[in-house]
């Protein structure tokens, strides 16, 4: 009996540990994924934020004062007005943006944790459940994050253009109706 266990306690750690190994490449791949997107997934996201500030400065700089709308007549004073208020309106793209952001980062921190239990599983020797599923649907989620960083990036970059050719709209609008001094 001894013998017996001898021979297959090596036999058996010898398996075990063999099926640990044939995930290694798998589950090394992944993790090198994941942590590159996380990297484009905050960069995306801090820059959907920069540009969101940037606008909500920029558009506290660009209301006409008070006293000068005094001085307009009602009509001009509801073009400024409908100007600014379309400006104001297209900067609410980058809050689109930003909400279907947080949404994605909020599903990727979960999912984040099964990463980790794997690069752990795979330290320890110990992996649970069906880890070539995991791999697999893991792995989609990156491929998924990196079309939505590209489109987050295009759609940062198309709301920009919007919000410009709306500031430029509006600059004119001013530029007619306001009183020259």
């Amino acid at each position: 009996m001894k013998k017996l266990i001898a021979f297959a306690l090596p036999l058996l750690f010898l398996v075990a540990c063999n099926s640990v190994e044939k995930y290694r490449s798998g589950i090394e791949a992944l993790t090198t994924q994941w942590d590159q997107t996380t990297t484009s997934v905050t960069e995306v996201a801090a820059m959907v934020s920069t540009a969101q500030s940037s606008f909500q400065e920029s558009l506290s700089t660009l209301a006409v004062a008070e006293d000068a709308m005094a001085k307009v007549k009602d009509d001009k004073k509801t073009m400024v007005m409908d100007a600014y208020n379309a400006l104001q309106t297209s900067g609410t793209s980058f809050s689109a943006i930003s909400g279907e952001i947080n949404d994605f980062v909020a599903n990727w921190t979960s999912k984040a944790e099964e990463v980790n239990m794997l690069k752990e599983g795979l330290a320890s020797g110990k992996l649970e459940g069906d880890v070539t599923a995991q791999i697999a649907e893991l792995t989609n989620l990156v491929t998924d994050a990196g079309t939505k960083v590209t489109s987050w990036k295009e759609q940062i970059e198309t709301a920009k253009t919007a919000i410009a050719a709306k500031q430029q709209e509006y600059q004119t609008v001013v530029a007619e109706i306001m009183p020259v001094k």
